[in-house]
């Protein structure tokens, strides 16, 4: 009885495996089938459970819509991240729901609300950043998408100043829509690659 693992379903999202990871209350090993099994990479899985374990930031949970809209949604996630990578900022801001919750591997807090998620967005901007994706997956209201980022630090960081130095770095990004509209963005990545990449030599 100790190989059965329990029925995951399509309501379950990622950030909801990833709290129950850190709670104890799905064993790792577990985890990263279930993450291969929604269809991400292995490196993917990696990723999303390395993040898991560092408690980069702490989840809290988001409803989770039962649509079924995948061409839209990933549309959708094409036409924000055109708009993430133009600085379109005035546009982006409207692809999230008034309440939305952002959490990103770079800070402890999440950020609730349109101007809190801005605002994280002027702090992490790079002028040439490029976005790369390797693999998209739509489960009901959730996209999960793996991809790497490539750019030159040429902003301050919390805690890392500006060093010029070029960076690729691979992360998994899910998003939860209802409406249309971002209600949950997780972002996972390894921030000691990060640091490793651009900090000062």
């Amino acid at each position: 009885m100790e190989n059965m693992e329990p029925e995951q379903n399509q309501e379950t999202s990622i950030p909801q495996m990833v709290e129950e990871l850190r709670a104890g209350k799905l064993p790792r090993r577990q985890f990263i089938r279930s993450l291969t099994a929604m269809g991400l990479t292995a490196a993917g899985a990696t990723v999303v459970a390395a993040v898991a374990a560092s408690r980069a930031f702490a989840s809290k949970p988001a409803p989770v819509t039962h649509a079924d809209e995948s061409t839209k949604h990933i549309q959708l996630h094409q036409q924000h991240l055109a708009k993430q990578t133009q600085g379109d900022m005035g546009s982006l801001q409207n692809d999230y729901a008034p309440h939305a919750i952002v959490e990103d591997s770079m800070f402890n807090q999440p950020f609730v609300g349109r101007s809190a998620i801005m605002q994280r967005k002027s702090i992490t901007a790079l002028g040439d950043l490029s976005i790369n994706v390797t693999n998209r997956v739509v489960q009901g209201s959730q996209l999960t998408v793996e991809w790497v980022a490539t750019g030159t630090h040429t902003t301050d960081f919390p805690g890392m100043p500006a060093t010029g130095r070029t960076f690729s770095i691979r992360g998994v990004t899910v998003v939860i829509r209802e409406n249309g509209k971002i209600v949950r963005e997780s972002i996972y990545y390894d921030m000691a690659e990060v640091k490793r990449q651009i900090g000062p030599q």
